[in-house]
């Protein structure tokens, strides 16, 4: 995890950092990976202000906590990440079980039979376009299939047989407008 801290008006000393960084180890039993946290420490008057911002599951997590001391206020931000964490980690295991309900696969008339049709299911994870790039030279087949770090976004990359990389990444699809009177 790369973890940056940013002080406003507040320097950021090595104890501070160290604290941050012992009080993040923390995120670690649930199992997640985090590819970056951002940590801004502000103090204004006497409101000392933590935040942290990240991306876990496509998800954009966010908390922001202001009390009277720099520690506490370190402590309840990383409580309410905590709690984030374990709601979105909640909701992906509580989704997993009607997964056999909805169909894997729907096939035109003119489709091959599902007898002579080879299903790949890939571990999806986390990882940046260039790590995905790079776990793409030690694939047999060519294709990595990942979950973009930074957007959340399912993406793909293939090894083409001119030796050029394709980047396949699908468009979100748009909210349709609704036509009801209002």
């Amino acid at each position: 995890m790369r973890l940056m801290i940013t002080g406003r008006h507040v320097t950021i000393t090595p104890a501070l950092r160290q604290y941050i960084e012992t009080r993040m180890r923390r995120l670690d039993r649930y199992g997640v990976k985090l590819t970056s946290l951002q940590v801004l420490l502000g103090v204004e008057k006497f409101h000392h202000a933590a935040e942290v911002i990240g991306v876990f599951h496509g998800r954009r997590l966010q908390a922001k906590v202001s009390t009277q001391e720099m520690y506490v206020s370190i402590d309840q931000v990383i409580d309410k990440l905590e709690t984030q964490i374990r709601k979105v980690k909640e909701r992906l295991v509580s989704h997993k079980a009607r997964s056999h309900e909805r169909p894997l696969l729907l096939l035109r008339e003119d489709a091959p039979p599902i007898s002579q049709l080879e299903v790949t299911r890939p571990i999806l994870r986390q990882l940046s376009l260039k790590e995905a790039m790079e776990e793409l030279h030690g694939v047999p087949s060519g294709i990595v299939v990942f979950q973009d770090a930074v957007s959340g976004d399912v993406q793909v990359i293939q090894r083409l047989s001119d030796g050029k990389i394709s980047l396949i990444a699908p468009e979100k699809p748009r909210p349709r407008a609704s036509h009801g009177r209002t």
